[in-house]
């Protein structure tokens, strides 16, 4: 069953290892500061070996998942999304969909579609 995925970026879109996407496109618009684009990606997870991630430090915004050396252990062995709580930089929370794996960058890119905006920087969501 698809997942509807968000990303919000300050620049031009470029999915790659590392990438974070939420569930909640408000999130990501957050990210993207109301004026860099926001992907979505309409996505079959099934597909690809997804794990949960523990130990988000909400005093510190900072997880696991944030170090490249945790990321490619977990792509070794065998994992291509971790998801985990996460915050943004005003404290919202918002669940996590870290890409570490070739194979999620693959599926991502051939899911996403960029959101587009109204007049006043509102996204027109597709859904």
């Amino acid at each position: 069953m698809p997942t509807d995925l968000f990303h919000g970026a300050h620049t031009d879109l470029a999915i790659h290892e590392g990438q974070c996407w939420t569930e909640d496109y408000e999130a990501a618009d957050r990210y993207a500061q109301s004026e860099g684009p926001v992907a979505h990606a309409e996505i079959d997870l099934s597909g690809l070996t997804v794990e949960e991630c523990e130990g988000y430090n909400h005093d510190e915004n900072d997880a696991p998942a944030d170090s490249a050396e945790f990321r490619a252990a977990a792509t070794a062995r065998g994992v291509d999304v971790l998801v985990y709580a996460d915050c943004d930089e005003q404290g919202q929370e918002h669940t996590c969909y870290r890409i570490v794996s070739d194979r999620a960058v693959e599926a991502f890119r051939a899911a996403h579609a960029m959101l587009e905006r109204d007049e006043y920087g509102d996204i027109i969501a597709p859904w």
